[in-house]
C-alpha cells in the first residue's frame, strides 16, 4: 500500500514536470500535453499518480481534459506554481546592497520561470578561498535526495564539493563572485581595463585608481601597470590584496580617507586628474569625503570614472563630474536564471562563461 505521504510527493513530481514541460516547450493555449502512456514511461510513476496530478492542473486553471483530444494547455499564467526547486548557494553580506538587490532579482526570475528558490547561507564564520560541502547547512542532503534541480552559487568550492555534485550530475552555474569555480559560469566583466581605457579615451595623464582587490588583486595590478607607469604606491590602491579572514565592510578595515589626503596633499602637477573607482560602495564613501574638503577649500577636484548599479542609486549621477558604467542588476539575473535554466534543460552541454556588459554612460 502507498503511504499517502509519498503519494502526494510522486504527484507533486508529475505536477513539477508538466509545469517544465509547458515552459520549456513554450507551449500556448490550445497545445496538447504528452499522453498518460507517455507520461508514464518517462517518469516512471503510475497513471492514477497521473491522473491526480492533471486533476491539481485542471483545478488551477492551467490545464483542461477534452474528449478525443487528451490533456490540453489552457492558460499559461504558471507563475507562483512550482516547476523546479534551485539552490541559491551564497555568502549573506549585509554591508553590500548591490549583492543584497542583485539576491532579491534572481529570487524573482525564479519565480517567473515558475522556479522555487532554496537558499543555503554559509555557516562558516572565517572566511577562505573556497568553501566546503558542509558549510551550508542542508545542501547535501537535499541533493542526496534529488530536492533540488539545480544549483546557482555565488561562492567557491573545493574539489571534494565538486566530485560531489559530479557524481549526482546536479547542474550548477557560479556568478563571477565564485572566482576560483569553473564550469558554467556568468563572468565579471572587466570594467577595470574598460575605466582605463575611458580614461585614456579622455586624454587624462595621471589616472588612479582606489578598488577592493580580492579576489582580482593580480589581474587589477595588471591592468593599472598596462596602462600607465605612474608609481604603484602613489596611484593605485588595492584596499584588500589578500582575502580577510573575517567578512566585513571594508570601512571597518581600512581608512579611504588616509588615501584622499595622501593624494590632495601631492603637488599640483602630480595629482591625479582622475580617480578611478570600480566599486559604488566605495564611491559613496569617497565623494562625500572630497565634497567636504572642496567646502574647505580644497582645490583638487579630479574627473571620476566609477561604477554603479542600476536598481541600487546610492549617488545620484548629476553630482558628480564623471562618466559611469552602469549594470542591470535585474537584467543579469534574468540573464543568469535563463543560462541556468538552459544547462539544467540540456540546451548548455559545455561549460563556458557569459560575460555581461555595462553601459557606459558619459558626461558631456
Amino acid at each position: 500500500m502507498v503511504h499517502k505521504k509519498n503519494q502526494g510527493n510522486q504527484t507533486e513530481t508529475v505536477k513539477q514536470a508538466l509545469i517544465c514541460h509547458i515552459r520549456d516547450l513554450e507551449l500556448k493555449p490550445g497545445d496538447r500535453l504528452p499522453s498518460q502512456a507517455e507520461l508514464r514511461q518517462r517518469l516512471g510513476v503510475g497513471g492514477a499518480t497521473i491522473q491526480r496530478a492533471v486533476n491539481a492542473l485542471c483545478d488551477s486553471g492551467i490545464v483542461e481534459i477534452k474528449p478525443h483530444r487528451g490533456v490540453i494547455l489552457r492558460n499559461t499564467a504558471t507563475n507562483g506554481m512550482i516547476g523546479r526547486e534551485i539552490g541559491l548557494v551564497n555568502l549573506w553580506r549585509t554591508f553590500s546592497p548591490s549583492v543584497a538587490s542583485y539576491l532579491q532579482c534572481l529570487q524573482l526570475q525564479l519565480h517567473q520561470n515558475a522556479c522555487q528558490s532554496k537558499t543555503f547561507l554559509r555557516n562558516f564564520p572565517e572566511m577562505t578561498d573556497v568553501d566546503s560541502l558542509s558549510y551550508f547547512d542542508g545542501l547535501k542532503r537535499c541533493i542526496e535526495m534529488k530536492q533540488l534541480n539545480g544549483i546557482l552559487t555565488t561562492v567557491s568550492f573545493d574539489d571534494e564539493t565538486w566530485e560531489f555534485f559530479d557524481k549526482h550530475k546536479i547542474p550548477v552555474v557560479s556568478t563571477e563572485s565564485a572566482a576560483k569555480n569553473g564550469g558554467f559560469r556568468v563572468e565579471r566583466y572587466d570594467y577595470i581595463d574598460a575605466s582605463f581605457r575611458q580614461a585614456q579615451k579622455r586624454g587624462f595623464k595621471r589616472p588612479a585608481l582606489i578598488c577592493c582587490g580580492y579576489p582580482y588583486t593580480e589581474q587589477t595590478l595588471k591592468t593599472f601597470h598596462q596602462y600607465t607607469d605612474l608609481p604603484e604606491d602613489k596611484y593605485c590602491f588595492v584596499i584588500n590584496r589578500m582575502i580577510k579572514p573575517t567578512d566585513h565592510s571594508i570601512f571597518e578595515q581600512n581608512n579611504v580617507a588616509t588615501i584622499l589626503e595622501q593624494m590632495a596633499a601631492m603637488p599640483k602637477a602630480k595629482r591625479p586628474d582622475v580617480l578611478i573607482v570600480p566599486d559604488d560602495i566605495l564611491m559613496s564613501h569617497i565623494f562625500p569625503y572630497l565634497q567636504r574638503k572642496w567646502c574647505a577649500g580644497c582645490d583638487w577636484k579630479p574627473f571620476f570614472i566609477y561604477l554603479r548599479h542600476k536598481q541600487v542609486p546610492i549617488l545620484a549621477p548629476e553630482l558628480i563630474e564623471g562618466d559611469y558604467l552602469e549594470f542591470d542588476i535585474m537584467k543579469t539575473a534574468e540573464i543568469t536564471i535563463d543560462f541556468l535554466l538552459d544547462v539544467i534543460r540540456g540546451k548548455e552541454t559545455t561549460p563556458r562563461s557569459i560575460i555581461i556588459e555595462p553601459e557606459l554612460f558619459e558626461q558631456k
